[in-house]
């Protein structure tokens, strides 16, 4: 499934995102912001705009990342990722 990640990821919460919500990535999408794990899954990054200061930025890429994702992996605090993700009922796996 197309998944979001963000946060320092590793392959460690990849098998628990598996095992806990049944999340199974098998293309990351990503702001890049983070290096995405190195599992041999492909990464499409698709940074904020630059034309778009801040966070704003960053919120916009939220919107545009669920919209074509199926799950969310976040490691760390990401509170509009996540409530994003909730918008859309997607799965997330969540560690701080």
């Amino acid at each position: 499934m197309k998944t979001v990640i963000w946060g320092p990821v590793t392959p460690e919460h990849l098998a628990d995102a598996d095992l806990m919500a049944g999340i199974t990535p098998t293309k990351f999408l990503s702001n890049g912001e983070f290096p995405s794990p190195n599992v041999g899954i492909p990464t499409e990054v698709d940074p904020p705009c630059p034309k778009l200061p801040g966070e704003l930025g960053e919120h916009q890429r939220d919107y545009t990342l669920c919209l074509a994702a199926e799950a969310v992996i976040c490691v760390g605090d990401n509170d509009h990722l996540l409530k994003v993700a909730n918008t859309y009922e997607l799965p997330i796996y969540h560690v701080n």
